[in-house]
């Protein structure tokens, strides 16, 4: 029915956006949560961690570690004070002369003879009274240089002495005495009774001079 005036005309509406764009954050907006969300997570889970880890590590460094490296090194720096010694340089000297330097010029069965004398000497009390003064004296200063290599090794095998400077002070008269004194007594097995220190293997001592 006619109203005698215009037909109202229909609102125009906004296009709608596309549905993806719609919901689709900007990429400054993905940047700042993404950098946000990663901050809280090392804040969160790593940044505790931190305060309790350096209470622990730094006194066991301060107490522990360093000292513990530090008396190493003195007990190694003692050893070879007294190795190097007045004493025991000439226990050294008098020994290697009576087992080495003089053996050269014995025959075979004269040098097996010295050496299980040396150990029936050690082993069996009545060939120890019976023994001079002068060869006392020297078995005494020989047992004792064998024995001291015994003390090293067991320093070594108990981590009480840095193994690098016992490798430097120690290794190149070790070599020459195990090779030339301790093989040859060992192999004569003629031990009878307590075992000496240094009669097994030194094991720690051995294991320096494969790897060096």
């Amino acid at each position: 029915m006619a109203t005698g005036g215009l037909a109202p005309q229909p609102t125009p509406h906004a296009p709608h956006p596309h549905p993806r764009a719609r919901h689709r954050p900007g990429r400054a907006g993905v940047a700042a949560a993404d950098g946000k969300t990663r901050y809280e997570l090392v804040r969160d889970l790593f940044v505790p961690l931190v305060g309790p880890l350096v209470a622990v590590l730094v006194p066991t460094i301060l107490l522990y570690v360093i000292p513990y490296g530090q008396d190493r090194q003195k007990t190694a720096l003692e050893l070879c004070g007294q190795f190097l010694g007045e004493e025991m340089r000439d226990s050294r000297n008098t020994g290697w002369r009576h087992f080495v330097t003089e053996q050269r010029e014995l025959p075979p069965v004269r040098r097996a003879e010295r050496l299980a004398h040396f150990l029936d000497y050690l082993s069996r009390q009545e060939v120890h009274r019976t023994v001079s003064p002068e060869l006392d004296a020297v078995y005494q200063k020989v047992n004792r240089v064998l024995d001291f290599f015994a003390l090293v090794n067991g320093c070594l095998l108990r981590g009480a002495a840095d193994s690098g400077m016992v490798r430097d002070f120690f290794l190149f008269y070790y070599l020459h005495w195990r090779d030339e004194i301790m093989d040859p007594l060992r192999k004569t097995s003629r031990l009878a009774g307590p075992v000496p220190a240094w009669w097994p293997p030194l094991t720690a001592l051995d294991a320096l001079a494969k790897g060096r």
